[in-house]
Order: structure tokens, then sequence, then C-alpha cells
């Protein structure tokens, strides 16, 4: 059984890894805007269950509390943004890093949902690779989870994967129904930029979400539901459980859903 590291003492944080608790997830979110009607933290309330649903296939981890705050720069021009450089998110992972492995800690699994930490994400692997060599390093993101089963989920439904969209559409607006959906104001909700998801990256890269769409939404989410959003969360979970156990390393241990 997993234990979350902010409701144990450090006693027991001991004894855990005595008794073979080696493997910390780190959970990481952002605080940015989700189109006018997600919060600024779906991206951390979806670490969050992300992470509660992969630990119960590691039954040898320790999860720390999520960070807030990601690489969001893109979303610059939107009130409500927090965010940090590359280089500082980068920075902070290695240090936490650090520390966890002098406990004696083997394994730490980055789990970012917000996927625009990724580059910090790399950066961290690399000098962590560097300054704590024994220390295995996973790096889980939106990208890895993305399956067919997710696909499938929304092709079901005859939901569009552009509908679906990259950002406040319609899978992180049904997924924010399953969680959270006091803080859902599907009254706002509005189809955001409509095209081609694909197609569009390069030019937000360039200019950002605000010169990509006035309201901060990648696809469609009025046709969102708390029902699929469990199936969606569900297939990300299991793409990162496959992603581990596929990266042959016999003292990862991961456990058939």
């Amino acid at each position: 059984m997993s234990l979350m590291l902010a409701e144990m003492t450090w006693p027991e944080v001991e004894r855990a890894i005595a008794a073979g608790m080696t493997t910390v997830i780190l959970p990481m979110g952002a605080t940015e805007q989700h189109g006018p009607h997600l919060p600024l933290g779906t991206d951390t309330f979806r670490a969050a269950s992300l992470t509660e649903g992969l630990s119960g296939a590691l039954p040898e981890a320790l999860v720390a509390p999520v960070l807030p705050v990601g690489c969001s720069d893109e979303h610059t021009g939107f009130p409500g943004l927090l965010s940090l450089d590359h280089e500082t998110l980068a920075r902070l992972i290695v240090d936490c890093g650090r520390r966890i492995a002098a406990w004696g800690v083997r394994r730490l699994v980055l789990l970012s949902a917000h996927g625009g930490n990724g580059e910090a994400l790399e950066l961290a692997r690399t000098r962590l690779q560097e300054q704590a060599s024994g220390l295995e390093i996973r790096i889980l993101t939106s990208s890895t989870a993305l399956s067919e089963a997710f696909a499938a989920v929304a092709a079901a439904a005859g939901i569009s994967p552009d509908d679906v969209g990259l950002h406040a559409g319609e899978g992180e607006t049904s997924e924010m129904l399953h969680l959270r959906p006091e803080l859902v104001r599907m009254d706002r909700a509005a189809a955001g930029y409509a095209g081609s998801m694909s197609e569009v990256m390069p030019r937000l890269r360039a200019v950002g979400l605000r010169g990509v769409t006035p309201t901060g939404t990648l696809g469609d989410p009025r046709a969102a539901c708390a029902s699929r959003g469990a199936k969606y969360l569900a297939a990300e979970i299991d793409g990162y459980r496959r992603t581990l156990a596929t990266e042959a390393d016999p003292r990862f241990e991961v456990v058939a859903r």
C-alpha cells in the first residue's frame, strides 16, 4: 500500500524505506488558465488523481505532495498564471531528488499532468543521473499516457480528437466533471480553437495560447461528461502502468490491474 509523505512522520518514513518502500512518486501540476469554465488548478487536481491511481500499481511507493506550479509561459496574457522557467523547475526537481536519494530511495517517478513541464523533466533527469547516480529516474507525462485506449473512449462516444482537444477541451473537462464537478462552470463552456490540434502546435509555440484562442480553450468542452472522464483517467493510468512495465528493470515492481 502506497503512503503519502505529507501524512507521515520521519520515523515512519525511515521504517517504510527499511521495509523496502524505496520508490517515490513526485507528481507535478500547474496553475494556469483552463478556459472560462475550468479552474486554474486543473492540472494539479489531475496530477493528484493520476498519482493515486498509479500508486495502486506500485505497492512499494511513497507519494510526495503535488508541485502546483510548473512551466506555463504559453499561457501568458491570461490572469491567474503562476509559472516557472524550465531551468527553475529542473533545479527544484534536482534539489528534491538529491535529498530523496539521501534517505535510501532508489527510484524517483516524475509524473507530470502538464505537458509544458517536459523540457524541465529531461533537464532534471540528466542532472540527477550525474549527481545522484544510484537513483533511477522514470518520467511520465501527458504524452506517455495518451494511448489507443484513451482514443477509443472518445471514439465510442462519437467525440473527435479535435473536440477532445489539447487544453480545456472535452477531455480535460470530462475528467474534471468526474474529479471536482463543483469547480466546473459548464454554463460558461464554449468551443475554443476547433481546428487540427497537430497543425496548431507550431503557431501555439510561437504566439502562445492567447494568440490562438481568446478563450484559452483548445477543443470543444460542451459534450463533456463525468462518466467518460473517469474512463479517460483510467486509460491514462493504464498507459503509465504499461510504460513502467515495458521499461524492463527487474527491480521496478508493477502490479497488473
